[in-house]
């Protein structure tokens, strides 16, 4: 019997605990991702099930499809390859034009989001996810400043729309310390360039982050097809 609280949270619940689902790869890319079979595990109705659907869809983690359903997005290597070439120009270009427009507010966030980037304890967290979500909003956070700070509406949408969220997840989820290292250092030397106000610099290094980040990501990829 569901429960006054479980009834109370709905999609919301259901939301959240499939997207968890999705993210930590309890289902397969590709896998469907059927409302009854849902609805039975989660022992809700299958309106919150097809409400939470909705959200995931929207925010990239499920296709769905008429007459076919829902199913697990997946990222091929061609899109990930694809994705990062197009985010490599366009906040390289960000990058470019942030480091002779940024202001001193932008800049002290800059530094202050790399130090906490540096410091996060996984101590400090109640779950794995709850530890990415403040990474992949930290992250976010610092990226979004440079591409704000680029002073141009239209190229911060296009790298809005660029960023895949889920992918980003995805990335987090398979740093190592090492990978976390790699990330912290780039985001030191774009910040340096943008406060040195050396344009040429502050685009070559976020280019560099971005391609390490998809040479990354294609790695994992191939490891888990191999797997």
């Amino acid at each position: 019997m569901v429960r006054k609280s479980q009834r109370s949270s709905g999609p919301s619940r259901v939301f959240e605990t499939l997207r968890r689902s999705i993210l930590e790869g309890e289902y397969a890319p590709n896998e469907r991702l059927v409302e009854e079979q849902l609805a039975e595990r989660l022992r809700v109705s299958r309106t919150p099930i097809r409400q939470a659907l909705t959200m995931l869809e929207a925010e990239g983690l499920v296709e769905i499809e008429p007459n076919k359903g829902a199913a697990v997005r997946s990222f091929s290597v061609q899109d990930v390859w694809e994705i990062y070439d197009l985010r490599a120009v366009l906040e390289g270009h960000a990058a470019r034009r942030a480091a002779s427009r940024i202001n001193r507010e932008e800049l002290d966030r800059l530094w202050d989001l790399a130090g906490q980037m540096e410091r996060q304890d996984r101590g400090q967290f109640l779950s794995h996810e709850e530890e990415i979500r403040w990474l992949v909003g930290a992250n976010g956070e610092f990226h979004g400043i440079i591409a704000a700070a680029g002073r141009n509406p239209r190229l911060e949408q296009l790298i809005q729309r660029t960023v895949q969220v889920p992918l980003v997840f995805k990335a987090f989820y398979w740093y190592t310390p090492h990978e976390h290292v790699i990330s912290n250092h780039y985001h030191r030397q774009i910040a340096g360039a943008l406060e040195a106000g050396d344009a040429e610099r502050a685009e070559i290094v976020m280019r560099e982050h971005v391609y390490e980040g998809r040479d990354f990501v294609i790695r994992a990829l191939e490891e888990d097809a191999d797997g």
